[in-house]
């Protein structure tokens, strides 16, 4: 990400990057001058300056604003590999439809995955038409865990629970019915764990 920097330009840039992460904004110039023992503002500059001419970050003099531009930050995140449903199962299809960067809600984000709620029968655990579920691989959930589950190459999030005679599948919604699924049934295998929810709010 740093390349082609010198040891205090590696420091900065860090700096700011690890600003935008914790707080979705970039750190003032006040705040940077602070951070490294520089004597004022003004002396931050010339190394943003630098950091700009090689295409890590762009500046807006008028507003001392800045973004950070470097591609390999830009596209840090987990993808967003398709859609699951949360009513009737759906084909779930890999289509990568972009990055989402949430290692501070989730932890380590290595092998998560996310995909994008259709359907009304998760309301009542929160998760909504339009979310997005973040998923944590794994070939099996605890009992009465929020899962990925696939169903004759179909999937679908339900709360998982293990029964005598197999599996239901069930929705948080009062007005659905739970999906029964036989312990002898060869199509039917688990996803992954729902360990997160990210919701865009219309404004």
């Amino acid at each position: 990400m740093s390349a082609g920097l010198t040891p205090k330009q590696q420091e900065i840039f860090k700096f700011l990057c690890n600003h935008v992460r914790e707080h979705g904004f970039p750190p003032s110039y006040e705040e940077i001058a602070e951070q490294f023992g520089f004597a004022s503002p003004n002396a931050v500059t010339g190394h943003l300056k630098a950091l700009e001419r090689k295409g890590h970050i762009r500046r807006s003099e008028k507003s001392r604003a800045l973004e950070i531009t470097d591609p390999s930050f830009r596209q840090s995140g987990i993808p967003i590999i398709g859609t699951v449903a949360a009513g009737t199962p759906i084909l779930a299809i890999e289509n990568r439809e972009g990055m989402l960067s949430i290692e501070d809600l989730v932890g380590n984000s290595e092998g998560l995955f996310a995909l994008r709620v259709r359907g009304e029968s998760m309301v009542g655990a929160g998760i909504n038409p339009g979310d997005y579920v973040i998923v944590r691989p794994a070939p099996m959930v605890e009992s009465g865990q929020i899962g990925v589950a696939f169903l004759d190459g179909e999937a679908t999030i339900k709360r998982i629970y293990k029964e005598s005679t197999g599996w239901r599948l069930q929705p948080e919604n009062s007005g659905m019915q739970p999906i029964w699924v036989s312990k002898d049934d060869a199509t039917f295998w688990v996803g992954g764990k729902v360990v997160g929810v990210v919701r865009k709010i219309q404004v």
